[in-house]
């Protein structure tokens, strides 16, 4: 089957943290923060085979590893473990015909070399699907405009009348917000924290899971008076016990505040930032590409496959979730797979291989059926089997 082991690509960013990337991975932890390892062939971050060679390099050499996925046969998709110390920049990532738009327009830059000043590191939609290994805090998309009206009133009465009465819409909310001149922005923000203060709620729920009080007090803390310490009440503020799963579609503004899990999606770096960030910001941009619709539903389902694996789907791909027991899979599809917990014996009875704790592999495309024997916790990323 020429099943391979992989090595994945560490990001040391900021907002990561300190120990548990180093602890899931097994390796000494250098008092940096490492807050993602990105599984996939993405240039920005490839993953590499154990004597060095990059997964690309690998699959470009052997395109019969890749067979049946059409689209030129590249991999489309990236595996990660997010490991979440502080709040993410608020972002949101384009469709597929948002991406190619935005790479033609940015090619002057590019090729002048202005890197720092890009949106989009290829022509990729970018959707996402997120499973919490630790309780874990997103805000995600838009309360409804009632709501979100209701509490700048609460907190800000003053600021509320003057900026934000006039707005019907989460649309109309939000753009207000971001297009406040600094000086007015300025009181906003100290009439919002001062409420906030006076409100007396907690900053925690349960000790584990950010309120929106708590996201306010820490993104203040950390960026100062950025419009986005007032987005709590604007936006959901998601709550993710170990073993729930959110899908985070193109267009939907998004943070992750805290926590750790394991990330599927597709193969692109293309984020579009608001706020919370010391990067290039584009809040032109960002405005023009975020899905204002309030019917966000929140959490996905996992249900079981005809393999007993439990799935979630995202768009052309999907997480399966293997507990220990023993799998069957007649998949021809090629896929990634990471043992979090354990070990795990993946392959045929002829050609397999062992991983441990921390490790992750390459299952290229088969015809015949292949076995995974778990005791502990396997994920799987898998291609082509999305809704």
């Amino acid at each position: 089957m020429q099943i391979v082991k992989i090595k994945g690509s560490i990001k040391n960013y900021w907002w990561g943290s300190r120990d548990v990337l180093p602890s899931l991975f097994h390796y000494k932890a250098d008092g940096q923060p490492q807050a993602e390892a990105w599984f996939g062939v993405h240039p920005d971050g490839q993953a590499t085979l154990e004597d060095g060679t990059s997964l690309k390099d690998y699959l470009d050499s052997s395109p019969q590893l890749l067979a049946g996925l059409g689209r030129d046969e590249h991999f489309p998709l990236m595996m990660k473990v997010l490991a979440v110390n502080n709040p993410l920049s608020l972002h949101v990532h384009p469709d597929r015909i948002q991406a190619q738009r935005g790479w033609r327009e940015e090619e002057l830059k590019r090729r002048k070399g202005f890197v720092q000043e890009l949106n989009y590191k290829d022509e990729n939609c970018k959707n996402e699907l997120f499973y919490a290994l630790t309780p874990s805090t997103l805000l995600v998309g838009f309360r409804d405009a009632e709501s979100a009206s209701f509490h700048l009133k609460r907190l800000c009465p003053v600021s509320f009348e003057k900026h934000f009465a006039s707005s019907r819409t989460a649309r109309g909310l939000f753009k207000t917000l971001f297009s406040l001149p600094q000086s007015e922005l300025d009181c906003v923000i100290a009439e919002y924290m001062k409420g906030l203060e006076e409100s007396g709620e907690e900053l925690t729920r349960g000790g584990v899971y950010y309120t929106e009080r708590g996201i306010s007090v820490k993104v203040h803390d950390l960026f100062g008076n950025d419009p986005s310490v007032v987005v709590p009440y604007l936006m959901n503020v998601i709550s993710l016990r170990i073993g729930e799963v959110l899908y985070i579609r193109s267009g939907m503004l998004h943070s992750y505040i805290h926590g750790t899990g394991i990330e599927i999606e597709d193969s692109s770096d293309n984020e579009v930032r608001i706020g919370m960030s010391s990067k290039h910001k584009d809040v032109t941009d960002a405005l023009n590409l975020i899905d204002y619709d309030s019917s966000f539903t929140g959490k996905i389902p996992l249900v079981p496959d005809q393999f007993l694996r439990q799935t979630a789907h995202g768009s052309v791909w999907a997480l399966a979730v293997l507990p220990s027991g023993s799998y069957d899979i007649r998949e021809s599809l090629p896929s990634i797979a990471i043992c979090t917990e354990g070990q795990a014996r993946v392959g045929t009875s002829s050609d397999h291989i062992m991983l441990k704790e921390g490790e992750c592999c390459f299952i290229p495309s088969c015809d015949e059926e292949y076995h995974i024997r778990v005791s502990g916790k396997v994920f799987q990323a898998l291609c082509g089997t999305g809704k």
